[in-house]
């Protein structure tokens, strides 16, 4: 069996092979992975988050009411999660708030 590859594109350096739409495309994608996971429980890994420590535990279900690992009580930090900067390269999510 045989292979026959041709090109009908300039040079490949001078070929752009990203562009700012593209990494914002990218940095939305990025975005949902962190929300869902974390509303899944999942930390970067895949696994569950870490328990807090009974202290900790304890004040917060105090305060808010809601036991264990929770990073979604009233919603604000995840959706301060936005894209602080696009380039053609490179794509940076953070806190926007």
């Amino acid at each position: 069996m045989s292979v026959s590859v041709s090109r009908n594109f300039g040079p490949l350096g001078k070929t752009p092979l990203s562009s700012q739409a593209l990494m914002r495309e990218v940095g939305l994608l990025a975005r949902e992975r962190i929300l869902r996971r974390t509303a899944a429980g999942e930390d970067v890994r895949g696994y569950p988050f870490r328990r807090y420590s009974a202290g900790y535990e304890k004040r917060k279900d105090k305060a808010v009411g809601v036991r264990g690992v929770n990073l979604q009580v009233s919603g604000e930090m995840l959706r301060a999660i936005g894209i602080l900067e696009v380039t053609e390269t490179t794509v940076t999510l953070g806190f926007t708030r």
